[in-house]
């Protein structure tokens, strides 16, 4: 595979293994609130599977573009303006908060659901990474599932990915230590 995209295959496993810790060492606490409005440790696991979700559509339609077209990767990938903005917005600890579509907000779900949820997610994605080997997944377009008017690269969106579930890891963490 492509030393990029091993690199971002294993930012996803840390994520994962991540994410076991935060559930291993949680407790009751996992499904528990901090505060009124703000999400608990599960919510912010389950808002992560409903945005990897989002992505897997659009993901796939744009390699079998990329396929259809003949679009190998001739060089390393590069982030485009938008990919390198929301990284560098989207690491934690985090500069802004953004507020989150309907459609992205957490369900309410049994506590044993939205690890194992979430890191069927994230099998998905890192077969996505496989798949796009060998493609330029950084020329093609994509609009983004969360605001229509926002474009990126696909390689762009996985980076941004990764990046958005190290921020809501980090949020989910610090609930936790509010809980204690």
């Amino acid at each position: 595979m492509n030393p990029q995209l091993e690199e971002l295959d294993r930012q996803f496993q840390a994520v994962s293994e991540r994410a076991r810790d935060l559930v291993a060492g949680a407790g009751a606490k996992f499904s528990a609130r901090p505060a009124p409005g703000r999400w608990s440790a599960a919510e912010c696991l389950d808002h992560l599977r409903i945005s990897s979700e989002a992505f897997f559509p659009i993901l796939n339609r744009a390699l079998a573009d990329a396929r259809k077209k003949h679009m190998p990767a001739d060089r390393p990938y590069r982030l485009d303006f938008m990919g390198k903005l929301l990284i560098w917005t989207m690491e934690p600890p985090p500069k802004f908060k953004f507020p989150t579509p309907g459609a992205f907000q957490p369900v309410k779900t049994d506590a044993d659901r939205p690890l194992p949820d979430f890191l069927r997610s994230q099998d998905r994605v890192r077969e996505f990474l496989k798949a796009a080997d060998g493609l330029a997944i950084d020329k093609i377009k994509i609009r983004s599932p969360f605001d229509q008017r926002v474009r990126y690269s696909v390689w762009s969106a996985l980076c941004i990915a990764v990046s958005h579930q190290r921020r809501h890891l980090w949020q989910a963490e610090h609930a936790l230590k509010e809980l204690s």
